[in-house]
């Protein structure tokens, strides 16, 4: 049987936490990995809204960012950024394929 994890590792200077949800399906999953991904964009809920992007949808300054999401319905998919001025700074969300025995 196969199981979809999504992880949201997010930390900031003075809180961390890492989220994990279990699904039954691809779909379901990857739907909560794109809200989260999508919620990450917002200013009011996380310090990744209060950076400049392109119109690559690449950001600019001093971050890096790392993303795959193809949407294959049988592949894992990430989205990750992180300050590389303060490494305490970042947000990874990641769709994880897991099979249980």
């Amino acid at each position: 049987m196969m199981v979809y994890i999504v992880k949201f590792d997010w930390s900031t200077t003075d809180a961390a936490d890492v989220e994990l949800f279990v699904y039954s399906t691809y779909e379901k999953a990857y739907d909560k990995f794109k809200n989260l991904v999508q919620a990450e964009y917002n200013p009011d809920n996380s310090w990744v809204g209060n950076i400049d992007f392109d119109d690559n949808g690449e950001p600019n300054g001093h971050y890096e960012f790392w993303c795959d999401d193809n949407n294959s319905g049988d592949s894992e998919v990430y989205w990750h950024i992180e300050d590389q001025w303060d490494y305490n700074m970042h947000s990874f969300v990641d769709l994880l394929i897991m099979e249980v025995n």
